[in-house]
């Protein structure tokens, strides 16, 4: 006996096929449409209406770095070569005329060295340390000036290092009265290096070492 809706009723006759085959009806047959409660694993996916915000300051609204090299890194490189020069000098000059130490320099003026040691080769080593210390720190400083911040901060370390001897030097004077041309080359090329280290750390020089390096 067959019921009002029923797919395949006995009385269509025994050769008829049932809608959807031997399985029964499918939801896909003419007719039947798509049943609520078929599972459709594309139709319950919910995307978000825009993308996540970018972090403050990674935005596409965000300000860039500037692209150029400021001025004042310019300037400040070109304060530490001369801060460096008067000790590249000194250096090259103990270096390469320290055979002739003791002719030029009356023998009062020379120092007390323990027995046993050369004034020569003490001239002459305390000429390579001043030429090595000094061309690091014109590495340093050319290395700065290309956008190496830990250049930068390197070649600040030595400045403050060349601060506390020239004011270990005064102190070690204890109140004597010190020669005028050996206090300005001591103290001028260390004003100059700590300006030149001032202009880097200024506010243009931060934002241009603060850009993405390659």
């Amino acid at each position: 006996m067959s019921r009002p809706g029923d797919p395949y009723r006995p009385d269509d006759g025994p050769d008829r096929p049932a809608p959807g085959g031997s399985f029964g009806p499918t939801p896909y047959d003419t007719g039947q449409g798509l049943p609520p409660h078929v599972y459709n694993p594309y139709g319950n996916v919910s995307y978000p209406s825009s993308y996540p915000v970018p972090p403050a300051g990674l935005g596409p609204d965000a300000a860039p770095p500037p692209a150029r090299r400021p001025g004042s890194v310019h300037l400040g490189l070109v304060l530490l070569l001369l801060s460096a020069l008067p000790y590249l000098l000194i250096g090259l000059l103990a270096f390469a005329a320290a055979g002739d130490v003791e002719g030029v320099v009356p023998p009062e003026a020379l120092p007390q060295l323990p027995p046993g040691v050369d004034l020569e080769q003490l001239v002459r080593t305390t000429g390579i340390v001043i030429l090595g210390v000094t061309l690091v720190f014109l590495l340093l400083a050319v290395l700065a000036w290309t956008g190496r911040a830990w250049a930068r901060a390197l070649a600040a370390a030595m400045v403050g290092g060349f601060a506390l001897m020239v004011l270990a030097s005064v102190a070690a004077a204890q109140g004597a009265v010190l020669d005028p041309g050996g206090l300005v080359v001591i103290a001028v090329p260390v004003l100059l290096a700590a300006t030149g280290v001032g202009l880097m750390f200024g506010s243009a020089a931060r934002a241009w070492f603060s850009r993405a390096r390659r």
